[in-house]
């Protein structure tokens, strides 16, 4: 169950580098590894491009270095477990919103410590089309991060599969199980067992390879940002014949 860090008994990570107002839920069973999460909202611009933004985070639409892809290059930072943006109409900004979700191995001032990495163009290519964002050539990406941790929102609840695994040991463990796959086939095909357990050993001993990771985007945002009709369409539902 995700706890409340501001509990004492859940181990208070406070991310006051950060300004942030709420230090997120918890994520542990316990365990050394924790999964902590972070929701953050912003008020877009009149004029924001959304079909720039998600082209951004399209393969190969990452902007520096040019062509490189949004979630590979998460998957070099080997922290973010699950990351989502979406918009609607709040009546925080009277109009739309973009909303940023994520799930992340760590602390949360370690994760914003960490999201400079992403560096100050690829941020601006998502956030840059919000209200506010730091835009201009002396701006940074410390800059927008700070942005960004300022349209924190509280979350209600959320879950996590296995937040005691941390990424490094979820790769770990799925490289050990393919080698164990290999090995299993190598002595059911016969020979001299003792060669095949040495070469298993040798290569349980190599670095893991990270497990490849995706990321998708809504093709369709450009003729529509968002379902406008939900309440009519709940309605419609709470109506319909159940058999």
């Amino acid at each position: 169950m995700a706890q409340n860090p501001q509990n004492p008994q859940s181990g208070r990570s406070t991310g006051s580098a950060w300004g942030l107002r709420y230090p997120g839920l918890r994520m542990s069973n316990g365990r050394k590894n924790e999964v902590m999460e972070f929701t953050g909202m912003w008020a877009l611009k009149p004029d924001a491009d959304l079909v720039a933004l998600t082209k951004a985070l399209a393969p190969g639409g990452w902007i520096n270095p040019p062509g490189e892809t949004f979630s590979e290059q998460m998957t070099k930072l080997g922290l973010i477990r699950t990351a989502r943006w979406f918009v609607a109409k709040t009546p925080d900004f009277d109009g739309w919103t973009l909303f940023f979700i994520s799930q992340f191995d760590g602390s949360v001032e370690k994760y914003f410590d960490d999201f400079i990495l992403n560096g100050k163009d690829n941020l601006s290519a998502v956030w840059g089309h919000c209200v506010g964002c730091p835009t201009g050539p002396n701006v940074s990406a410390r800059d927008i991060v700070a942005f960004i941790a300022g349209g924190q929102i509280k979350t209600l609840a959320c879950y996590d599969v296995a937040p005691s695994q941390s990424i490094s040991q979820i790769y770990k463990a799925a490289d050990w199980y393919a080698k164990t796959q290999k090995f299993q086939r190598a002595v059911a095909g016969g020979g001299k067992l003792e060669d095949k357990v040495d070469a298993f050993l040798k290569e349980l001993a190599q670095p893991y390879e990270p497990v490849p990771s995706d990321a998708n985007i809504d093709t369709n945002v450009g003729r529509q940002w968002q379902y406008e009709d939900v309440a009519e369409h709940e309605h419609f539902n709470e109506n319909r014949p159940t058999h």
